[in-house]
């Protein structure tokens, strides 16, 4: 579904996926950045989910009796944050439906959310390339001084292409061409934005593109695995080792 300011606003849903017994790497990555954020948000601590689509990053902590001090979900499309309003009904939780690149930089800091963990999961390539440092300027405006922030996008691959609702029209005249970045490209950006790149993690790949740089603990590791995951699985679970040969990656990172 493009919409008509040039974005693209489809998302993967790995709930109803799993539900019909389909297990894709792509799915389990889903699923395995919002168990990584688990880890990262302390029960005292203020999250801002930036292209927050159904709510499920809050809905994984909730789940897991993992409640923040506060949650601020936020996506341009108003009948999803209706529904997600309406399904968390938490003291501690508000949804706003926002442009995420149209919208000054002031909108958000205007809110002084004061966010200590600052979030977009898979949105950075549904936004148009040229959309993509002010997307960032946006981003970086809803953490405090000294917040972490966490952003996962593919990694484009031109050998392979990008995903079929990474390639659309963007209205940048180029017609329909690839919205990802890849990965050079993307930290060059990332930096020239005001970030400071602290971690990286694949989220998931291809055996072909990581095998040739395993060293021996890890190919060790690998073949045991192998045994009994089969590839989407092992896809998932080698990749943080391997961020810059993988699909995707998420970067953690801090202002600079």
């Amino acid at each position: 579904m493009i919409s008509t300011k040039g974005y693209n606003a489809t998302d993967l849903d790995p709930i109803s996926t799993f539900e019909r017994h389909v297990f894709h790497r792509d799915q389990f990555a889903h699923y395995l950045r919002w168990s990584f954020m688990l880890k990262r948000v302390g029960r005292s601590e203020r999250i801002v989910d930036f292209g927050c689509g159904k709510g499920h990053l809050l809905e994984t902590l909730y789940r897991n009796q993992h409640t923040p001090e506060a949650y601020f979900g936020f996506d341009i499309r108003t009948q999803t944050v209706q529904k997600a309003a309406a399904k968390f009904s938490l003291p501690w939780a508000k949804f706003y439906a926002v442009d995420l690149v149209k919208a000054e930089p002031g909108t958000f800091t205007a809110m002084n959310m004061n966010a200590d963990h600052v979030c977009s999961f898979e949105v950075l390539e549904h936004i148009g390339k040229q959309n993509a440092p002010r997307y960032l300027e946006n981003f970086k405006a809803c953490g405090n001084q000294t917040a972490t922030y966490y952003l996962s996008t593919p990694n484009f691959d031109p050998g392979v292409g990008a995903a079929g609702n990474h390639t659309y029209d963007s209205g940048d005249g180029n017609g329909a061409v690839p919205q990802e970045f890849d990965h050079k490209e993307l930290q060059a950006l990332l930096i020239q934005s005001g970030f400071i790149i602290k971690e990286k993690f694949g989220t998931f790949a291809s055996i072909k593109d990581y095998k040739h740089l395993m060293n021996e603990h890890q190919r060790f590791v690998f073949d045991a695995l192998y045994k009994y995951y089969d590839s989407n699985l092992i896809s998932v679970i080698m990749a943080p080792m391997f961020p810059e040969n993988s699909r995707n990656t998420l970067w953690v990172m801090v202002k600079a």
